[in-house]
C-alpha cells in the first residue's frame, strides 16, 4: 500500500524517463559544477597540498586527460540526478531545490565520505581537510539545486 500511494496506482505508474526537466539550466549547471572544482582548487589547493604533506610536483603525473572526463562525468551524473529528483517533487520555490541538493549531498556524500573515513585504518583526517574535499561538492549541489528549484521547465 506505502508504495503504491507514494509511486503511482498500478493504471497510472510513475514516468521517471518522462519527468521534464530543463535542459538548459541542465548543460549550464553541468559545466558550472565542472568548473568549481578547478576554482575550488585554486583557492584551497595549496591548503589541501600541505595538509596532505605533498607538493605540487608531487601530484603532477596525475592531471590526465582521464581524470578530467570521470570528473565531467561525474558532474553530468550528480546534476542529471538532482533535475530529475527536484522535478520530481514538482519545486514551489527556490528553496524545495535547496532543500532537496542538500539532503542528497548530505546522505550521499558527506555520511559516506565519514564512514569511510572513520573506519580507515590507514588515514586520519583533519577537519580542515574534510571540510575543503567536502566543500565542493556541497557548493557544487547547491548552487544546481538553488538553479533546479527556480528555473523549471514550462509544461
Amino acid at each position: 500500500m506505502f508504495l503504491q500511494s507514494h509511486l503511482g496506482r498500478p493504471d497510472n505508474p510513475p514516468n521517471f524517463v518522462n519527468t521534464k526537466i530543463n535542459h538548459l539550466a541542465l548543460w549550464i549547471l553541468i559545466v558550472v559544477y565542472f568548473l568549481i572544482g578547478w576554482g575550488w582548487y585554486a583557492v584551497f589547493g595549496e591548503k589541501w597540498l600541505n595538509l596532505h604533506a605533498r607538493t605540487m610536483t608531487d601530484i603532477e603525473h596525475t592531471h590526465n586527460v582521464g581524470a578530467y572526463v570521470l570528473a565531467f562525468l561525474a558532474s553530468i551524473a550528480v546534476n542529471y540526478t538532482l533535475a530529475v529528483l527536484i522535478a520530481r517533487t514538482n519545486p514551489t520555490s527556490v528553496w524545495c531545490g535547496l532543500k532537496v541538493a542538500l539532503a542528497c549531498w548530505f546522505a550521499f556524500i558527506f555520511m559516506e565520505y565519514a564512514t569511510i573515513s572513520v573506519f580507515s585504518a590507514f588515514e586520519t583526517n583533519p577537519w580542515p581537510l574534510i571540510c575543503i574535499d567536502m566543500g565542493r561538492p556541497l557548493l557544487g549541489m547547491a548552487i544546481s539545486g538553488l538553479v533546479f528549484g527556480a528555473w523549471r521547465k514550462s509544461a
